[in-house]
């Protein structure tokens, strides 16, 4: 099946025949998924041997297990005002300058499996921020369900054009998908970050999360997913602390939190719920507020490993306003 490049956005009320699409959009993604993990241990163990008759089981198995997702993602990209107001159209009070707030990636960042438009990922940040600012925050979602780390560069393309302050970016698990190599994904992560830094935008990239816990794949693929994603995540975190982002390692701080929850997950099995969206957003809205220097960046100081010390010195330096007006 084609990779679908289309943007994760929906009207809020979708008809029967578009959420069934979708859902049948979120199935062959999941299939494809335990297929191609299982394809890549086959090239290792031979598709003629046991192990691989085994794993092309598992993933078949996978794919049936895989629900249906409920209704297309929905979209609420607009400016979020401190009082909890919501404007679509970019305008913002006289006295306060606005936060530009861009979400890079894949279905993670564009909240593919949210019910509601309330527990976006981009939605829950913009508001947090916004409240903890006290100034207005444009949300603007050029995340792309399906994708990888290749195509980042067109994202970031986006985001500069329409004027970025913020870029919050989660990719990995499609490349993990797909068996991109590790050294390719990561470059084309850490070329996104540096292009985006050499514009002043603070960068905060969620690390790909933890496949491993993704029930309705079965051991012992899911173990092999949740190893290469793992790696991936580690060779993601050194490589956009290189190119002068903040790494916040999801598979370490938020995955974990998943097993055993299944309303962490939205009716697919295989994407976050909202709730699952809340806990990224917990970690993800601390190190925004780090690599804006503002004050109430203290609350960082409740996320486990982060110090301020594994900052880059431009992140260390910023002034209190953070950001650009816009």
């Amino acid at each position: 099946m084609a990779r679908d490049t289309r943007p994760a956005v929906a009207p809020a009320a979708a008809s029967a025949p578009d959420a069934t699409l979708t859902g049948r959009v979120t199935r062959a993604l999941a299939a494809r998924t335990a297929v191609t993990l299982a394809a890549g241990v086959g090239v290792a163990v031979g598709t003629g041997s046991a192990a691989w008759k085994g794993l092309e089981h598992q993933a078949r198995l996978a794919a049936e297990r895989i629900g249906l997702a409920a209704e297309p993602p929905p979209r609420r990209d607009g400016v979020y005002l401190p009082d909890g107001r919501f404007r679509r159209l970019p305008t913002v009070p006289r006295n306060l300058s606005r936060l530009r707030l861009a979400m890079l990636g894949d279905s993670s960042s564009a909240g593919f499996g949210a019910a509601d438009e309330d527990f976006l990922p981009g939605v829950m940040l913009a508001r947090d921020l916004s409240a903890r600012l006290y100034r207005p925050v444009q949300l603007s979602t050029h995340a792309v369900v399906g994708t990888g780390a290749a195509d980042l560069a067109r994202q970031v393309e986006a985001a500069l054009l329409d004027g970025v302050d913020v870029a919050v970016v989660i990719v990995g698990p499609n490349d993990v998908r797909d068996r991109v190599a590790p050294a390719e994904s990561v470059r084309a992560l850490a070329a996104a970050v540096a292009r985006l830094r050499t514009h002043d935008v603070v960068v905060v990239v969620g690390t790909c999360p933890d496949l491993g816990v993704i029930t309705p794949i079965p051991a012992p693929l899911r173990q092999l997913a949740g190893y290469w994603s793992r790696s991936l995540a580690a060779r993601q975190e050194q490589a956009v602390h290189r190119a002068g982002g903040l790494a916040v390692p999801i598979g370490r701080w938020v995955s974990p939190g998943f097993v055993g929850h299944p309303e962490l997950f939205s009716p697919d099995l295989f994407h976050p719920s909202g709730e699952g969206y809340a806990r990224a957003v917990a970690v993800l809205s601390p190190a925004v507020l780090t690599g804006l220097g503002s004050a109430v960046s203290a609350a960082v100081a409740a996320v486990p490993e982060f110090p301020a010390s594994r900052l880059p010195d431009g992140h260390r330096s910023a002034d209190a306003g953070g950001g650009r007006s816009g």
